[in-house]
């Protein structure tokens, strides 16, 4: 939904005064970056009978391609999603998701628009509904100067479901505050961004072998740092951690159940080092 900062090649975090400078995101056609993004989940369903736990690892390599204008391309390099419940580990098959291309608009100041996302097979839309990838992967940058101690707020809204017959809507209004100046390897110049939110996400989809519906309320706070690296114009590594609460219910066959849900997440993207390699777009 991000802790260890040491995938990132940072030389030295040096608490320096910020000096008054704007950041926005740059990445000419042509230019790639690759992210990792690193993802432990810990999901608690409170039923009657007695507490469920369900914990998930999601694990990807994610490029990201310049082109014309504000738009860019994005896929999956490598992508691995496991998960651990009562019944044992579970291991996706998501080589079908690899290289599949997004499509986004990225304006300077870092809003996102999703122009287009992949047709993910049904077994691991299952699992994961990976066209949410890009709704809360990049943060918005303050038109004003950075200065330590500058404030601002965005707010995002998503109801794009990856699947037809399924629901969803999610919001997240985000707070940032610049911390500090920071040096990366290279001298280049960045700053450290506290960044908080709130998040809320509504969903639903059909279980269509016990013809029923299961639909999930939940809705809670996030806190972590991002890292912007002013001069290149590029986010370069992002942490947080999450702790959402809630309810699941399951609707049909003549019965309603309601079950408690607590949901706590960690969550690191890091900016890798490039290594020229075949575009596949």
């Amino acid at each position: 939904m991000k802790a260890a900062l040491g995938l990132v090649p940072i030389v030295s975090l040096v608490a320096l005064p910020c000096s008054a400078q704007q950041a926005r995101y740059r990445l000419p056609a042509g230019d790639t970056l690759r992210y990792r993004e690193v993802t432990e989940g810990h999901i608690e369903l409170r039923p009657p009978r007695g507490p469920v736990t369900i914990t998930s690892h999601h694990d990807a390599i994610i490029a990201v391609v310049g082109g014309p204008g504000d738009t860019v391309t994005a896929w999956y390099e490598q992508l691995t999603i496991s998960s651990v419940n009562s019944q044992g580990e579970n291991h996706a098959n998501t080589a079908a998701a690899l290289h599949l291309p997004f499509r986004l608009l990225i304006t300077p100041g870092g809003r996102v628009t999703l122009l287009s996302a992949p047709v993910f097979d049904k077994e691991l839309a299952a699992v994961s509904d990976l066209t949410h990838e890009f709704e809360d992967f990049f943060i918005s940058m303050t038109s004003g100067n950075l200065r330590a101690g500058s404030t601002w707020s965005d707010t995002i809204e998503n109801s794009g479901a990856g699947q037809s017959q399924d629901t969803y809507h999610a919001r997240h209004v985000r707070h940032y505050r610049i911390q500090r100046d920071t040096v990366l390897s290279g001298k280049a110049s960045a700053v450290t961004i506290a960044v908080n939110q709130s998040v809320e996400v509504r969903d639903s989809s059909p279980l269509e072998s016990q013809s029923a519906t299961i639909a999930t309320t939940i809705k809670g706070r996030e806190e972590g740092t991002a890292v912007f690296a002013t001069r290149q114009g590029r986010l370069v590594a992002r942490e947080r951690r999450g702790h959402l609460t809630g309810t699941q219910v399951f609707e049909g066959q003549g019965r309603r159940v309601e079950v408690p849900i607590v949901y706590d997440y960690t969550s690191r993207l890091s900016l890798q080092p490039f290594s020229p390699a075949e575009d596949r777009r």
